[in-house]
């Protein structure tokens, strides 16, 4: 509702000006406006805590966010104990249990949650400190209950059941799997035996690892200033103990040397969910991360891409077709995906294949790669409202060592790119034929039709 009211707006008062406005034309790309990021402010403690505040008075509210840089850890026959470690966070501390807890955060009108490597708490700023004391808490004294565990992993083999019917779930699962491989963290999928296998020692083992401050930043974000919040972090996360996080590192995942086609047979399906998926090496803030991102969605990252258009609008196939580029540290990933009735299924893969050669084969067209720009362009300005943008534009810089003025420049660096540079790009990260071709649909009726799409002239099935 705000976004369309916000629109309307800008529709009224700009209304004069485009009538004026030849559409025949495309209007000249001008010098991109200079971004003005809020400022925020930072410190360090001795035992490597690294603080970021971001002062914004708009609003009585503060909120804490603290994240952890560490590597994936290899689950293996456990997998799944690294996120259960995260919700058991949230379940009490040596001084409070879960009930005490939740009662706390209710009282104070605040919201808190918890990951494997994160804390986020928000409420108002007359509570900022008994809230920060609270995270403090969860910090240093977690203290897990084989009770608490066993809730989780009840919640979580239930989970496991639902998606035995969902084939979206199927399909992100398998596609892991062929992506990344068993022995890469990124492959790895939960099932009831592995889910059975956690044990309390292994999430003890975790936080007690991972948990520390010299891998960790805090952003404070909200009516504060640097002062007040330097005083609440000394007081509460001075005695956090500094100890070294181990490192891991991983073989990096290669797209396949040919197609492949992988089924999973649903008899009953009268539609197929189709995903195609591989990894790419792109890393987040690299020179092509940018690049990258106006290829994907001129390809498929919005209903204006390329895919959509043509499965949807031109073919009728089904009701979305997208396609998503994603940097990562480790191992970065594209997939594009559809779920499309049965009988259209080998057309559906045909036509998604084909877009990928056209957009590393052709240059995109001016018109085409104005208005990616424009889309990213508009989506970059508005989250500047945001003062937690600013908070992860500051962790982010720190932690993926990005230039001091990344985001700063990144309206200039959006707007620099030519058709030649996308094009390069599309040539570099789409891989038509390195794809990992994954359908959940009725196997009698559509395997020997994307038989064809595998090098093999083969169906794998799960």
């Amino acid at each position: 509702m705000k976004k369309l009211l916000l629109l309307m707006l800008v529709f009224v008062f700009a209304k004069p000006a485009f009538s004026q406005l030849d559409r025949s034309k495309l209007p000249q790309a001008g010098q991109a406006s200079e971004i003005k990021i809020a400022n925020y402010e930072s410190f360090e403690l001795k035992n490597g805590l690294k603080v970021f505040v971001i002062e914004n008075r708009k609003l009585p509210r503060v909120s804490f966010n603290l994240v952890l840089d560490v590597d994936p850890v290899l689950e293996g026959s456990n997998a799944g104990f690294v996120s259960v470690t995260g919700d058991l966070l949230r379940t009490g501390t040596k001084k409070r249990t879960k009930d005490q807890l939740d009662k706390e955060i209710d009282l104070l009108g605040a919201t808190l949650s918890t990951s494997p490597t994160s804390i986020f708490a928000s409420g108002l700023e007359r509570n900022k400190e008994k809230l920060f004391e609270i995270v403090s808490d969860i910090i240093l004294n977690s203290e897990f209950k084989q009770e608490e565990l066993d809730k989780l992993k009840k919640q979580m083999l239930s989970g496991l059941a639902t998606a035995k019917d969902d084939p979206n779930s199927i399909s992100q699962r398998v596609s892991q799997v062929l992506m990344y491989g068993k022995d890469h963290p990124y492959g790895e999928i939960e099932t009831e035996e592995t889910v059975n296998n956690i044990t309390l020692d292994m999430c003890k083992s975790y936080y007690a690892t991972n948990f520390r401050p010299n891998v960790a930043y805090l952003a404070i974000v909200g009516d504060i200033n640097k002062a007040t919040a330097k005083k609440l972090v000394e007081k509460y996360l001075t005695k956090w103990e500094k100890k070294e996080v181990p490192k891991n590192s991983y073989s990096t995942p290669k797209a396949p040397v040919v197609n492949k086609v992988s089924l999973v047979d649903r008899a009953n399906s009268v539609q197929s969910v189709i995903s195609i998926a591989y990894p790419v090496e792109l890393q987040i803030g690299s020179d092509d991360a940018i690049k990258a991102s106006v290829v994907n969605l001129i390809l498929g990252g919005s209903a204006t891409g390329r895919l959509f258009m043509n499965l949807r609008e031109a073919k009728a196939y089904t009701y979305g077709a997208y396609s998503s580029m994603n940097p990562d540290r480790l191992i970065g990933s594209f997939s594009a995906s559809t779920q499309v009735r049965t009988s259209v299924t080998d057309s559906a893969i045909t036509e998604i294949i084909n877009e990928m050669k056209k957009i590393r084969s052709e240059k995109v067209s001016d018109d085409e790669l104005q208005k990616a720009k424009n889309l990213l362009s508009g989506s970059f300005t508005r989250s500047l409202e945001s003062p937690e943008t600013i908070a992860r534009f500051a962790i982010n810089t720190a932690r993926y060592n990005l230039p001091k003025d990344y985001y700063k420049n990144y309206l200039k660096n959006l707007n620099a790119l030519t058709s030649d540079e996308i094009l390069a790009t599309a040539k570099k990260y789409i891989k038509p034929n390195n794809l990992n071709v994954i359908v959940v649909g009725n196997g009698e009726e559509v395997a020997k039709n994307i038989a064809k799409f595998s090098v093999s002239n083969k169906v794998d099935y799960f």
